[in-house]
């Protein structure tokens, strides 16, 4: 025992020993071990600084490699752990002098000693042979602003931009580069994605072009600002600009096109003082221009690579990898060639697709051979491509509409219907058998261009960002545009002149236009021309003024050959005075006259060749009466004419060479007989040869102006039109039209079908039929009548697709029949609106059929009955089978329909054989919206919302009896044992419910609904309605804790659901406790794309966060909290929460923040949230009569008195009826980064003070 005991002890010692040994050396060589903890530290960190310049000089050419980015990262985290220690050893110096225990001195050691040896191993890594690889040829990437194609250049520039845009030290931005290398394109594009990123509230575009106009440029500004400008001046217009950029909210505007200096203050954007919520983006060829601008970034956009330029060419020419090898290796010829510009790249692509391999050589050698010396060196080579597309163009007639585009101002919308009546004046498709045949092909010319890229469509409506085109108007590019005026000026017969600055009289005086094909003049601010205009080649004038216009002294004698000419007024109505020598003009073929009062117009019939004549807008004593003598003439456009004694709709019905007319506006009054004279006019105008017409007789305003994106090709309008006045061959109008308004019918006329088209004489080419205030139409369609005799619907209005009618007052039925034929009225049908027909009360037969419907409008103010009366307790709108046959309609609304209860009919013996069909009804519906139905008890059956697979909206409101949205009928006995039922509501986005006092649930019971795709919702003032409904829909299989007193948005287990929502508003739910229950993370539902919430009405709720929920919002930018009398916290701050830590920023993108009523209320957030809220800018405070301060201080915070708490983005503080109110965050000192607007309104015990950095 003794030897055991004796051999262990010997073993213990000798442990012990060796301890103490490898330990003491840490503790004996302190100085040592940190001087070389120092070293290491250096030596590391200048090998990261090494190895840090290689990675910036190779990563614009080449990728580096991960395993360097890697080091670069673990060296980064090194250093901060070594500095950490470092800094704890100077903190507690004293330890190491021995004054505390050897334990813990021995552990600061053997990190200080583990430090050292994992910074040599880093140092050994870092000695890296090659930190890069080639960078492989970057990929095409489609963004939806404009289809933009991102590379390199693009991407850098891209970059660049958005980080400019947050540098708070750039006010002006400017993007340079060469016209068509996509600079336009971009910046449109990061417009849109700084406004997804919440870097701006609003972003404008407007267009500068070489010569500005500051009135277009303010009027482009405001229309998309939502801004009135109702001042005449400029610097008026400018005034009221500049407050609206300077009203606090985040506007970026983009100048687009920018070519000399640009004051922006006489535009109305601000450019000095502390408005830095507004920030300018220009572009520009000339670098120069960003340098006159005073730009604080100037970014280059770059042309193409040579392997950008290839993958762009073969985008546009459809070549893949696939193609024939000799082709490929051509065309990347032919694509380095186009020296990486865009548009041309795109442009010759475009033109050589699907073509031949000879031509694609044909195209290299054109390229490498064609040196233009006239045009200046940096667009020599995109004027080549250009112009090699323009001449791939096979017809002179799509060359010269190419060179017609060119004589419109830069970035011009150019109406297609004007480029036609100019190209029919100048001959343009030669001899052709109609108008309609010649709009035809130079649609067809127009195409090409567009399809060339010579040509592009210009946007649907004025928000630069859309993506949507608009088919009745074009844009030339202003890089093509100036090769089309480079053409024209190398050609012999077709030399244009633009002219935008030079005086009219002193360009005709000196000769300047006499070698000239054609000339246009715009903006011009000249009264009077007195010079003697000799040009022998004109062929076309266009000439747009602003001002009156006095022509009496000058002389067209020296233009005969003229075909087309064009003098239009840019603003209202004024006076223009014509030379006599307008006789001379005997080839004109094409006269436009716009906006002008003109008196005496018969010098028209000197023109014998006229084809088109267009007094668009204007007034003169009277139509002359020998017009038919202009036997060439086929358009007259009449179109918001005044004549002011003698309309002569004779003399229009004798031009029976007619093929197209245009009349509305107050061309004709009632007469003095009191007959209006669309009575005489359908009388005397039979015009067998008209084609196209759009006639509004009655000052109807309906249709517009002339031809525009939506008109029929054959329109006509009649107010107080008597159909018993004439026969039926008098109606040779009505009988063609497409497109029929009648209003306040008269003659007797009960219905449609057949009274009023047997009374025409038949309406087989209708296609749409609006009636309004007829009161004599009882029915549309009534086979009733025992003198009408058996007849076929389909013979009456076989097209009719659209019908409206509004205020009918006795229409009763739409059909009134007793044979199923009848009902083939409904087939065709695509649309129905209806609205304020009083006696109306049967819309739709129950056994008519709507398999072609798609928009369902009613708006029953003023219904007594406005829906179909299936029986004498139930109003419906479709009976089941109607509704089956519904399989195309995509929109429901439904207003003040006061009698209906259910959409689809709820009568028992129907339902019973279809109800396992009704999943099928109403597949493709996206909309449905009622409001205002007080007896409505539910939309839709139960058993179709299953079937709604593509409903996107959902909006119900003022239905004081509705229970449910899909409910069941009276008759129907569900067990509460029958299993859920799972309504996939899957693509509804929009969910709005408002002032439903009955309302319980979306689906009855047995069905739960779900929303997987939701972005907006709206519960307003709905006090019945189980809001753990609402979880349902947004969450998965979801649980609540306590449905009648809160809403808790959570999920099972290990099931953690990202919610789409967007928007939240809840309202008026007055028992209400709390949105959100405790629940731990792994239990709560993300709201990670939740930007707006609005809380109000709801009396009792307590608080409306738990610290829980707050890491799930990273998007939220606005909260609105309102008439919540027991809130006592915005955050729950109970002691677990306090204790989870505030590592994480809550609000990351909050900026708007807006209590009112809350009188519970004594803070909104602890001192400690301060710091959670990095983007906080508006804070708006009222009527909460106990709110002593926003932040509250504690000593539990941390904060000391006196300190200051930062908010870096606040803007301005709002406070109003606050009586205990005291100060933003009592004993501590707000500071800004920049000046806040403080108001304050009824707080007596606030005086506001902050500091400004």
């Amino acid at each position: 025992m003794t030897e055991i005991i004796v051999s262990v002890a010997g073993k213990l010692s000798e442990y012990v020993v060796d301890f103490v040994i490898s330990r003491g050396r840490y503790l004996f060589h302190v100085s040592r071990i940190i001087k070389d903890l120092e070293r290491k530290k250096k030596e590391l960190i200048s090998t990261r600084d090494d190895v840090q310049k290689r990675v910036e000089a190779t990563n614009k050419t080449e990728r580096v490699n991960d395993a360097v980015l890697e080091w670069l990262n673990e060296v980064k985290k090194l250093i901060e752990e070594v500095e950490k220690l470092e800094t704890g050893i100077e903190t507690n110096s004293s330890c190491f002098r021995g004054q505390c225990a050897i334990r813990k001195r021995y552990s600061h050691y053997k990190q200080m000693h583990k430090k050292i040896e994992t910074m040599v191993e880093l140092d050994k890594k870092g000695q890296f042979e090659t930190i890069s690889l080639p960078a492989p040829i970057p990929d095409i990437e489609y963004f939806s602003s404009g289809n933009i194609v991102y590379f390199e250049s693009t991407e850098n520039a891209s970059d660049q931009l958005l980080e400019a845009l947050q540098d708070d030290s750039s006010f002006i931005i400017g993007l340079y580069g060469m016209g068509g290398s996509g600079k336009t394109t971009l910046v449109k594009a990061v417009g849109n994605k700084a406004k997804a990123l919440d870097l701006f509230d609003q972003v404008v575009f407007a267009t500068v072009s070489q010569t500005p106009n500051v009135k277009k440029i303010q009027d482009e500004i405001a229309d998309l600002m939502g801004l009135k400008l109702n001042e005449n001046s400029e610097a008026g217009r400018a005034r009221r600009i500049s407050l609206r950029l300077q009203s606090k909210e985040r506007i970026l505007v983009i100048l687009d096109d920018v070519w000399s200096k640009l004051e922006l203050e006489d535009i109305g954007i601000p450019c000095s003082g502390n408005h830095w919520e507004c920030k300018v983006i220009l572009t520009t060829r000339l670098r120069r221009v960003c340098t006159l601008m005073n730009c604080q970034r100037e970014i280059p956009l770059l042309l193409l690579s040579e392997d950008e330029a290839w993958m762009l060419l073969k985008k546009h020419s459809g070549i893949d990898d696939k193609s024939l090898s000799n082709l490929s290796i051509v065309a990347r010829q032919v694509a380095i060639e186009c020296k990486g510009l865009p548009i041309a790249i795109e442009a010759l692509g475009s033109s050589l697709k699907r073509k031949s391999i000879e031509e694609w050589k044909a195209a290299l050698d054109s390229l490498r051979h064609s040196k233009p010396i006239d045009v200046e060196e940096g667009v020599r080579d995109a004027f080549s491509c250009i112009e090699l597309s323009y001449n791939h163009l096979k017809s002179k007639g799509d060359k010269l509409m190419f060179l017609l585009c060119s004589m419109f101002p830069e970035d011009h919308e150019i109406f297609i219907e004007d480029l036609i009546s100019y190209g029919v004046g100048l001959g343009v498709c030669g001899e052709v058998e109609s108008f309609d045949s010649a709009r035809s092909k130079l649609r067809v010319s127009i195409n090409k261009l567009v399809d060339s890229s010579l040509l592009m469509h210009s946007e649907k409506n004025k928000d630069h960002f859309a993506v949507a085109h608009r088919t009745d108007h074009v844009k030339m590019h202003d890089m093509v545009r100036d090769v089309a005026l480079w053409i024209a000026s190398r050609s012999i017969d077709h030399n244009i002149l633009v002219n935008l600055a030079k005086d009219l009289n002193t360009l005709a005086e000196n000769g300047g236009i006499n070698n000239y094909f054609a000339v246009s003049s715009w903006h011009n601010r000249t009264d009077r021309i007195d010079a003697h205009v000799d040009a022998p080649k004109l062929e076309i004038l266009l000439l747009n003024t602003r001002t009156s216009l006095d022509l009496r002294t000058a002389s067209f004698e020296g233009i005969k050959g003229i075909k087309v000419m064009a003098i239009i007024s840019e603003g209202y109505r004024t006076s223009l005075s014509l030379p006599p020598s307008i006789h001379s003009l005997t080839n004109l073929r094409t006269l436009r006259l716009r906006r002008w009062e003109l008196g005496d117009i018969s010098f028209i019939l000197s023109l014998k060749k006229l084809e088109v004549l267009d007094v668009q807008a204007c007034s003169f004593k009277e139509l002359p009466n020998e017009i038919e003598k202009l036997s060439k003439l086929k358009l007259l456009d009449l179109s918001g004419c005044t004549i002011l004694e003698n309309y002569n709709s004779k003399a229009i019905g004798r031009c029976t060479q007619l093929e197209e007319l245009y009349i509305s506006g107050p061309l004709f009054h009632r007469d003095s007989t009191g007959i209006y004279p669309s009575q005489q006019f359908v009388n005397d105008v039979t015009l067998p040869n008209l084609r196209r017409y759009t006639l509004e007789l009655g000052h109807l305003q309906t249709f517009g102006y002339g031809i525009n994106e939506n008109s029929s090709m054959r329109s006509l309008s009649l107010k107080e039109f008597d159909v018993s006045m004439f026969a039926a061959s008098k109606m040779n109008l009505i009988q063609r039209a497409e497109d029929i308004y009648l209003n306040r019918l008269h003659g007797g006329c009960k219905n449609i079908v057949p009274k009023m088209v047997q009374a025409v004489g038949g309406m087989n080419d209708l296609t749409k039929l609006r009636l309004r205030s007829c009161s004599e139409i009882e029915c549309l369609v009534d086979t009733t009548s025992d003198n009408d005799g058996d007849f076929i619907i389909d013979a009456f209005l076989p097209g009719l697709v659209k019908l409206e009618l509004e205020e009918m007052e006795n229409l009763m039925e739409l059909c009134r029949s007793s044979t199923p034929h009848a009902l083939s009225f409904f087939e065709k049908l695509e649309e129905v609106h209806i609205r304020k027909c009083q006696q109306l009360q049967s819309i739709f037969p129950r056994n008519c059929k709507l398999g072609n419907l798609k928009i369902l409008k009613i708006d029953g103010r003023g219904f007594s009955h406005s829906t179909v009366a299936i029986s004498c307790t139930a109003v419906a709108l479709f009976s089941i089978s109607v509704a089956e046959s519904l399989q195309q309609l995509e929109e429901i609304s439904i207003a003040d329909c006061k009698e209906l209860r259910h959409i689809i009919s709820n009568e028992e013996e129907e339902i019973s054989p279809a109800v396992n069909k009704s999943h099928l009804m109403l597949p493709n519906l996206k909309k449905l919206s009622i409001h205002y139905c007080p007896k409505l008890e539910f939309a839709l059956p139960s058993s179709c919302a299953a079937g709604l697979v593509r409903l996107q909206e959902l909006e119900i409101s003022k239905a004081s009896e509705l229970k449910y949205i899909f409910g069941n009928y009276d008759h129907e006995h569900h067990s509460s044992q029958q299993n859920e039922i799972r309504s996939n509501l899957r693509a509804v986005k929009v969910l709005k419910l408002q002032n439903l006092p009955n309302f319980v649930r979306i689906c009855v019971e047995n069905h739960q609904p779900w929303c997987p795709s939701l972005r907006e919702l709206s519960c307003v003032n709905c006090p019945k309605l189980s809001l753990s409904c609402i979880h349902l829909m947004v969450g998965s299989e979801a649980r609540q804790q306590h449905p009648d007193t809160g809403v808790s948005l959570e999920v099972e287990q290990k099931n953690h659901v990202t919610s789409t929502l967007e928007r939240i508003e809840i309202r008026g739910f007055s028992e209400l406790q709390y949105i959100w229950s405790d629940s731990t993370p792994t239990q709560m539902l993300s709201l990670q794309y939740l930007q707006y919430l609005k809380v109000g009405g709801c009396s009792k709720l307590k608080h409306v966060f738990n610290m829980v929920v707050l890491r799930s919002l990273p998007e939220l930018t606005s909260l609105v909290i309102q008439h919540c009398e027991e809130l006592e916290e915005i955050i729950a701050e109970n002691e677990e929460s306090q204790n989870q830590g505030n590592d994480k920023v809550c609000f990351p993108k909050l900026r708007h923040l807006a209590v009112k009523n809350c009188n519970k209320l004594k803070s909104l957030f602890s001192v400690a949230m301060v710091g959670m809220l990095p983007q906080i800018s508006t804070l708006h405070i009222s009527e909460a009569a106990t709110l002593v301060e926003v932040f509250k201080h504690s000593s539990e915070n941390g904060v000391v008195y006196g300190e200051k708490i930062v908010l870096p983005n606040l803007r301005e503080i709002k406070v109003t009826k606050l009586p205990n109110f005291v100060d933003i965050c009592q004993g501590l000192k707000l500071q800004t980064v920049k000046a806040v607007q403080v108001m304050a309104d009824e707080c007596p015990k606030f005086s506001p003070i902050s500091e400004a950095t």
